[in-house]
């Protein structure tokens, strides 16, 4: 297989990483930029050295995704998964991370000389981390999208260092991403949601956000008639409501679900690529690993505090076709609060803050069409507007000796005001909103003293 330039420089430089002595590094690479096509060509090469290597994924669709990206490059390769045999004979194997973690007894530690971590943002949970600790004489590489968690740990922890490929700007504009126009229409305020685990109380969030249920239609209509969208809901029994609704306006819909099983899964997936189904809901189940490039836009009606689950879901319809200009409908305010998709971030190996988290991002909202844009945009990129220039405060010069005059003759005349209704006169004159309160405070002052 042909790597695309960036791929290829992203895979140079982990082998450098790994040349340097470094054991563990991590691979970032936005949503859509190809991470898969990177660690199967680099388990391919390791393979062909003679090396074992596992890749560890956490869904049955990142397992499916590696094992077809293996397939494609021609590497025979077995698969580690639930209600199946090992075949350990192939130097390659997609695992799912729960059942090894479960068969860890029947691997030697020294099985395996590369691990490769998938979506490696999960890295510090607990079987991740018990599996990686189990394999500690392998290699290992991490590869994501977002190397950041909700609750702040820094994945350092288990990688000593990262490399990054170009940026989701640098993809859309060289075409390998499809471009976006996201609109943030008002409504919705997450002011005093609770937080679980790092993440809105998606109880909670569901409450408040079955307000913008027939909004969400209506935008459907407007901005994405007739083309295929995946929404994102709170819950289950949410997404299952979301579909029903657009199910009732003859808009074929359906939701998914971890319930269902692999096969039905896989059908729905493949009826919304063909565009028999034109909005498929789910809460949580399509964030990651589903890669549907027919997909004209996404609907987010979950409210996230999470940067990586935002870029994730924004990710899902950016897979690029001829064309394509995909439509993401925030109806939950996610990109006021984390972000605009394309805007530059600072990726870090270090925790951030509580306070850094939860910075507000500058982000631009157009006030004609409600198109979002990045901070640096002077024109809506929809509508034509023209953002207005932000005020510049002038700091006023004042001569340092009027100051001084003017602050005596003030302390003076309010010297002279000798009871409680000269003050209140005084505070009259000089424009006070409320000068009984100031003049009861002066004289409540002199009483002090």
């Amino acid at each position: 297989m042909n790597l695309r330039p960036y791929q290829s420089q992203l895979v140079t430089e982990i082998r450098g990483q790994y040349q340097l002595g470094r054991k563990a590094v991590l691979a970032v690479l936005p949503t859509g930029g190809g991470k898969t096509v990177c660690f199967s060509y680099i388990a391919q090469s390791a393979s062909v050295k003679g090396n074992r290597v596992c890749i560890l994924v956490h869904r049955a669709e990142l397992l499916d995704q590696a094992s077809r990206s293996l397939s494609i490059m021609s590497v025979q390769h077995g698969l580690i998964q639930a209600g199946r045999g090992m075949d350990l004979s192939h130097t390659v194997q997609v695992a799912s991370v729960q059942t090894v973690a479960r068969r860890l007894h029947l691997l030697p530690r020294d099985f395996f000389q590369l691990l490769v971590v998938d979506e490696a943002h999960h890295t510090t949970a607990g079987t991740w981390a018990r599996v990686i600790a189990h394999f500690a004489q392998a290699k290992l590489l991490g590869v994501t999208a977002t190397p950041i968690r909700g609750d702040g740990r820094g994945l350092g922890e288990h990688y000593q260092a990262m490399v990054q490929g170009p940026t989701a700007q640098q993809l859309t504009d060289d075409g390998y991403l499809a471009s976006a126009k996201v609109l943030a229409p008002p409504g919705f305020d997450s002011a005093g949601l609770r937080k679980r685990m790092g993440d809105f109380d998606t109880k909670q969030a569901e409450q408040r956000v079955g307000t913008i249920m027939g909004d969400c239609l209506g935008h459907y209509r407007k901005h994405l008639s007739g083309q295929t969208a995946i929404a994102f809901c709170c819950s289950v029994a949410h997404a299952e409501a979301v579909a029903a609704l657009f199910q009732s306006a003859a808009i074929a819909a359906a939701s998914i679900d971890g319930t269902m099983d692999t096969g039905t899964r896989r059908e729905l997936l493949q009826r919304l690529a063909v565009g028999d189904l034109k909005v498929l809901t789910s809460c949580a189940l399509i964030g990651e690993g589903v890669d549907v490039p027919s997909v004209g836009g996404c609907i987010l009606l979950r409210p996230t505090a999470s940067v990586a689950l935002h870029l994730q879901m924004i990710g899902r319809c950016l897979r690029p076709q001829p064309g394509k200009i995909a439509v993401v409908l925030d109806h939950v305010g996610n990109t006021l609060r984390l972000g605009h998709h394309l805007e530059e971030r600072d990726w870090t190996l270090d925790g951030l803050r509580k306070r850094d988290r939860e910075a507000a991002p500058s982000v631009k909202v157009c006030p004609t069409c409600f198109a979002t844009s990045i901070s640096a945009a002077q024109v809506c990129a929809d509508c034509g507007h023209v953002f207005a220039p932000p005020e510049r405060r002038e700091l006023k010069q004042v001569d340092g000796k009027l100051v001084e005059v003017a602050m005596r003759a003030k302390r003076r005349e309010q010297g002279s005001a000798q009871n409680l209704q000269d003050l209140i006169a005084l505070g009259h004159s000089r424009g006070y909103k409320n000068a009984v309160a100031w003049a009861k405070h002066v004289i409540y002052a002199r009483s002090n003293k």
